[in-house]
C-alpha cells in the first residue's frame, strides 16, 4: 500500500515541483521507516504503540492536506488499522480505528468538500474496515490455533498419563493375580502335600507295627488326597496359561478349559456348545468368568463324576448352563460362599440373569442374557 501511494505521488504529482515536495517525500520516508521498524519501536510497550500510531496518523493527515488531490494518502491508514488490531487490546484498537475513520472523513471532506468528498470517504473507510476485520479474523484464528495446540498438548499429556496408569493397573492386576495363585498354592496344594506327608508317616508306622488294615486306610486317604491335589494343580496350571478368550472366542475357551482341566481330572465331560452369533467382549468375558467359577466349585466341592456344559440360543437370549451330578449344597445357606457373589456380580455387570439350583443330586448354574 505504501509503495502504491509513493509511486502515484512520484508519477503524477512530483513533476509539478511543489515548493513543499521535499516535505511530502519526508512524510512518505518517515512513514515507511516507522512501518518497517514498528516491531522494535513498540516492543512490549503499549505507550510506545499509541505514540507510534499517533505519529503515523499525523504523517497521513499532513500528506492529505498539504497538497490538493492527495486524497489517496488515506490508503496509508489501512496498514495502521491492521497493526492496531494486532498490537493493542481489542477495545483500544477499535478506538484507533475510530480515530483513523474520523481522519479520513475530515481529510476527504476538506479536500473535496461536501458532498463531492463522500465517494472517496466511503471508499477509504471500506478499505480500512476490511483490513481491520481481516486482521481481527486472523487474530481469532491464531488464538484458536494456539488454544488448539494447548489442548492437543494437554490431551497428549493426559494420554501419556493414562498409558502410565494403565501400565500401573496392569502391573497391579498381575501382582494381585500372582498373590491369589500363591494363596491358592499355599491353601490347597501345599497344605495337602503336608497332609500327605503326615498320612504317609502314619501308614509307615502302621506297617511297622503290623497294623495292615490301618495302613491300608491311610493309603486310601493318601490316594484320595493326591487325586484332589492333582485336580487343583491342573486348575492352577490352566490359570497360569495365557488367556485364549480374546484370541479364539468363548466356545474355544470353554472347550480348552474342559479338555485341559475337567477331562484330565477324571470327570466325564459333556459339551454342547452351539454356534451363536458373535457376542460382545463384555458378555463373553462375563460368561467365561461365571463358567470358570462354577467349574472350579465342581472340582473343589461337588465330588461330582460328570459335568455338562451347554451354550445355546433360545429365542432372543443366549443361555449358558453348567450342570454336575455332585452332592449339591444349600443355595440359601451358601449365598455368600463358593464364589456365588462373584458370579452374581459378573452377571449384573453385563445385564445377565443368573439362576442357581442345587439339591443332593447335583447343581445347575444357568445364565441368560440378551446381546445387542
Amino acid at each position: 500500500m505504501w509503495a502504491s501511494v509513493a509511486l502515484r505521488w512520484t508519477l503524477e504529482f512530483a513533476e509539478q515541483h511543489h515548493p513543499l515536495q521535499w516535505l511530502l517525500n519526508a512524510i512518505l520516508i518517515g512513514y515507511a521507516i516507522l512501518l518497517i521498524f514498528n516491531e522494535f519501536i513498540i516492543r512490549d510497550s503499549e505507550i510506545r504503540a499509541h505514540i507510534y500510531l499517533a505519529i503515523q496518523t499525523m504523517f497521513i493527515i499532513g500528506g492529505m492536506l498539504l497538497y490538493y488531490e492527495l486524497d489517496f494518502f488515506a490508503i496509508l491508514f489501512m496498514p495502521l488499522g491492521g497493526q492496531a488490531m494486532f498490537i493493542l487490546p481489542r477495545l483500544k484498537a477499535i478506538v484507533w480505528i475510530g480515530i483513523f475513520s474520523a481522519a479520513i472523513i475530515i481529510g476527504q471532506l476538506t479536500q473535496f468538500e461536501f458532498p463531492n468528498g463522500l465517494p472517496f470517504t466511503f471508499l477509504y473507510l471500506a478499505g480500512l474496515f476490511f483490513v481491520a476485520s481481516f486482521s481481527t479474523t486472523m487474530l481469532r484464528t491464531n488464538e484458536a490455533r494456539i488454544q488448539s495446540d494447548r489442548l492437543l498438548d494437554e490431551l497428549q499429556q493426559a494420554h501419556r498419563q493414562l498409558q502410565d496408569y494403565a501400565g500401573q493397573a496392569e502391573e497391579l492386576a498381575t501382582m494381585k493375580e500372582r498373590n491369589r495363585l500363591a494363596r491358592e498354592l499355599h491353601d490347597s496344594v501345599a497344605q495337602t502335600l503336608y497332609g500327605l506327608t503326615l498320612q504317609a508317616e502314619a501308614a509307615a508306622r502302621n506297617l511297622t507295627a503290623g497294623q495292615i488294615d490301618e495302613a491300608a486306610g491311610a493309603l486310601r486317604e493318601i490316594r484320595d488326597s493326591a487325586q484332589q491335589t492333582l485336580q487343583e494343580t491342573r486348575l492352577l496350571i490352566f490359570e497360569l496359561r495365557p488367556p485364549i478368550l480374546e484370541q479364539e472366542g468363548l466356545i474355544t475357551a470353554l472347550q480348552n478349559r474342559l479338555e485341559s482341566v475337567e477331562s484330565r481330572s477324571g470327570l466325564k465331560v459333556q459339551i454342547m456348545l452351539d454356534e451363536v452369533k458373535q457376542l460382545s467382549a463384555g458378555i463373553e468375558a462375563g460368561l467365561y468368568g461365571i463358567a470358570n467359577e462354577a467349574l472350579n466349585n465342581i472340582l473343589k466341592h461337588a465330588r461330582a463324576k460328570s459335568v455338562k456344559v451347554s451354550l445355546k440360543k433360545q429365542g432372543e437370549k443366549i443361555v449358558l448352563e453348567i450342570q454336575d451330578d455332585g452332592v449339591g449344597f444349600d443355595v440359601n445357606g451358601m449365598s455368600g460362599g463358593m464364589g456365588l457373589n462373584g458370579m452374581k456380580e459378573r452377571a449384573e455387570q453385563f445385564g445377565g440373569d443368573l439362576q442357581i439350583m442345587s439339591d443332593n443330586k447335583g447343581t445347575t448354574i444357568r445364565v441368560e442374557v440378551t446381546d445387542g
